[in-house]
């Protein structure tokens, strides 16, 4: 499409006073600008400069937000290089008009300017402008996603080290750190001997050193530090490598995973500029991942948009069984695009040994999951893109039973819930095997996992089949005649009990469909959305 020419973006920016350069944008291009902000955090600074690409489509896709990729630039240099030495609006362009990237933000702060480093210091305090002042005032003025995971970051030397160390700080914040030839500890570096501020700046650093930090990291932290992809890139002649190598060697000590390229190469963009490409293929495959909080936890799943991203759409959300997973509901995701919905598929914390929210299952918790589902929703219902009237709810076996309390809990705006196999029996099942309190253990094992006390405690509390009809909108039940984990009489009873209901069997499947098993229960899901639902029908 052809774009207008540039100014309108000053229009749209709070407090904006300067425009420096900005680039004309050609059909199918993204725009890169060299703009200024307010800045108050850093003494003796009025404004600060950064640069920012803006995709194609930006100005006119109103409803969408972008995910954004925070790019720090080295020592000695400038947030301008990205562009004078590495191309980058012409690489970014090429990477989306190819399809291998989607739209994304990119976004790169000057930390030259007064005084070189990223890090806070008496009298400069960067680190805080960065997180305090820098990215709200981007959160603010452009339309960018806001969770940990529509924001990564990536850094070359100086910035590499400002790159690793933020994330290690504040690992809540970011899906990807991407450390390019990072400066991540004091070197003595002859070329430096001769610059009087060299000396602060390696007190500053090695004050960072996140080599140290995560070496004395907390259980706490290193659960932190494994909700982030680390990737770390480095040329076998940059005279880094010995501190990334320790860096990547303290990370295999606490069991952090991370990828590391070793490659031809050294400290300069002949090196920089294929790795930073890279930087933006990894966070664009990170950026399909989206981190929602909920209090101190942090849920991960994927979302799932339709080809066709414009305006407001409904929102499916997929809530897993048992130890399971995200990914046991990315199966969804094709049929539910296809009607025009976007799929959320998520980890419930403590949900199973391989959630990637958190994998301790001893405190696994049916009411935690409720709460979860509930802080998914209301991120949902926040976003500028969804269309409120149209969250529909799906859950698999346990996820079934979340699914139908947490309808039950929010009838005003759940628009549909669709139950698959679901668990219902789960509170009357482990009430009869621990009849008394008492009987409880501290641990249970079952089905390859250890369960806390607290999951067997709260299940006595729910009664299922009274409180599963304060739902009144339309419900959808799936199940095989052949499971012989849940109960299909349950399911009978519950779609009696539902005021406007209906359930499918499907004959001689179990409890976890074969492809053809799921592909007839999509169409029953494609029916029940797509057509009015009649009541009680089986």
């Amino acid at each position: 499409m052809k774009r207008r020419n540039t100014f309108v973006l000053s229009l749209l920016m709070m407090c904006l006073p300067i425009i420096a350069q900005e680039s004309v944008a050609q059909n199918n291009e993204g725009k890169l600008s060299e703009l200024q902000m307010p800045c108050k955090l850093l003494k003796g600074v009025t404004h600060r400069d950064y640069s920012i690409y803006l995709p194609d489509g930006y100005e006119t896709n109103t409803h969408k937000r972008y995910p954004v990729l925070y790019l720090l630039h080295g020592g000695g240099e400038s947030h301008t290089d990205w562009q004078r030495k590495g191309n980058i609006k012409q690489h970014a362009d090429s990477l989306i008009r190819h399809g291998i990237i989607d739209d994304m933000i990119l976004v790169c702060p000057e930390a030259n300017q007064n005084n070189m480093i990223y890090f806070n210091s008496p009298d400069w305090d960067y680190e805080d402008f960065f997180f305090n002042e820098f990215i709200p005032y981007i959160e603010a003025n452009y339309r960018v996603r806001t969770d940990k995971g529509g924001r990564a970051i990536a850094g070359f030397s100086m910035g590499g080290g400002g790159a690793t160390v933020y994330g290690v700080h504040r690992p809540e914040m970011f899906s990807m750190v991407y450390d390019i030839s990072g400066y991540l500890r004091r070197q003595d570096l002859d070329f430096l001997r001769n610059d009087p501020s060299a000396e602060w700046r390696q007190r500053v650093i090695e004050d960072n050193n996140p080599i140290k930090s995560v070496s004395q990291g907390s259980p706490e932290k290193v659960k932190q530090w494994k909700q982030v992809d680390w990737i770390v890139s480095v040329g076998d002649q940059d005279f880094t490598i010995e501190a990334n190598m320790d860096f990547v060697k303290v990370l295999r000590q606490k069991g952090i995973p991370y990828s590391m390229n070793v490659s031809a190469g050294s400290h300069d963009w002949n090196y920089v500029t294929p790795a930073y490409i890279d930087a933006m293929k990894r966070a664009n495959h990170n950026f399909k991942s989206l981190w929602i909080r909920n209090g101190e936890r942090h849920l991960f799943g994927i979302l799932s948009r339709p080809d066709k991203y414009e305006g407001r759409q409904g929102i499916a959300i997929v809530s897993h069984g048992f130890n399971g997973t995200h990914h046991y509901s990315t199966n969804y995701f094709r049929y539910l695009n296809d009607l025009g919905y976007q799929c959320y598929a998520f980890d419930f914390a403590c949900g199973s040994a391989h959630s990637r929210s958190d994998n301790n299952t001893v405190n696994m918790s049916i009411l935690d999951e409720m709460s979860d589902l509930k802080a998914v929703i209301n991120h949902f219902k926040a976003q500028p893109d969804i269309d409120t009237t149209r969250i529909v709810l799906i859950g698999e076996s346990q996820g079934g039973l979340v699914t139908a309390l947490t309808s039950a809990q929010l009838p005003n705006l759940v628009h549909k819930a669709i139950l698959i196999f679901p668990a219902l029996c789960i509170p009357e099942n482990w009430t009869s095997r621990y009849p008394k309190v008492e009987d409880i253990p501290d641990t249970t094992h079952f089905w390859g996992i250890d369960l806390g006390r607290r999951f067997f405690e709260e299940v006595r509390d729910i009664k299922v089949f009274k409180e599963i009809p304060k739902f009144k909108r339309p419900v959808l039940i799936v199940q095989g005649d052949a499971d012989n984990v849940v109960s299909l009489d349950d399911s009978r009873k519950a779609v009696k009990l539902y005021k406007n209901a209906r359930l499918h069997v499907i004959p001689g499947a179990g409890h976890g469909f074969k492809d053809h098993e799921f592909k007839l229960s999509m169409d029953y899901i494609r029916e029940f959305l797509t057509t009015p639902t009649t009541s009680n029908k089986k």
